[in-house]
């Protein structure tokens, strides 16, 4: 008798990729090989998990030190390996087991910010922690099953979260040197510059006008300052002044005199 779930049970064979797709892998791999390979390290332990060795995966030991030397932007080997054991000290897990994967992606991570000097390379260590610690608070805040637990835990998050942002921007000001970007607007005839923030629709202090001009073509000579103030009433022309209103149809006409009127 034959199993009707005999071929359920069979593995199936995935289908060849698509020439789309064929075409996303060539781009990928002609784009990996036009990068740098990371620095790695190999992380040799004993039976317990502890590490009793850890340098170069391949035969050039020398080769090695030097680019963990350019990792943390020093010279010498006391800085590098001192930021070296605090990455190490991250990537332990609860049992106190070294991930030798996590190691190598944080190791990735700080040569992707390329350290001028050993205070970038101070802030990229602690780029990569932040990191670190802010997936892990997300990871517990996924698993919690209580409100408040699950409140203190995305708290913490986007604490940590904020700090990595401002762990780049430091890192980029100093990467820049501490030069201050400059930024050219363009201030049309009849315009006036203006230095802070203006939103959509808003009149800053002191008038003038925003960065665009709707497309609008522009007259020749100055433009007349805009006003917001409505325009005054029409005046009759009896003595006592008293204002008209502005009729949308027919002339008005002259009223009688009221002394002529016959009796």
């Amino acid at each position: 008798m034959t199993n009707p779930n005999a071929e359920a049970t069979q593995p199936q064979s995935s289908p060849a990729p698509g020439a789309s797709e064929q075409r996303a892998i060539e781009g990928a791999r002609q784009r990996g090989a036009a990068r740098t390979p990371r620095f790695a390290a190999k992380l040799d332990k004993d039976a317990k998990g502890s590490i009793v060795k850890i340098g170069s995966p391949h035969s050039d030991e020398a080769g090695w030190s030097d680019r963990l030397q350019d990792l943390f932007g020093s010279r010498g080997t006391s800085f590098p390996i001192s930021q070296l054991n605090h990455v190490l000290t991250l990537a332990r897990d609860g049992e106190g087991q070294y991930d030798a994967v996590k190691v190598n992606s944080m190791l990735a991570a700080i040569e992707a910010v390329q350290p001028a000097d050993e205070v970038q390379g101070m802030i990229a260590v602690q780029m990569v922690a932040t990191h670190e610690l802010a997936m892990s608070v997300l990871r517990r805040a996924a698993r919690v099953d209580q409100i408040p637990q699950f409140d203190s835990a995305a708290n913490m998050a986007v604490k940590l979260m904020r700090t990595f942002t401002m762990q780049v921007e430091a890192l980029a000001k100093l990467q820049r040197g501490g030069e201050q970007v400059v930024r050219v607007v363009h201030v049309h005839p009849g315009g006036q510059a203006v230095i802070g923030n203006v939103t959509a629709g808003s009149k800053p202090a002191g008038g003038g006008g925003s960065e665009e001009n709707g497309n609008q073509p522009h007259a020749k000579g100055d433009l007349p300052a805009p006003t917001a103030q409505p325009m005054p009433p029409l005046w009759g022309q009896d003595e006592a002044g008293k204002p008209l209103p502005v009729s949308c149809g027919g002339r008005q006409g002259s009223l009688p005199d009221a002394r002529r009127r016959a009796r």
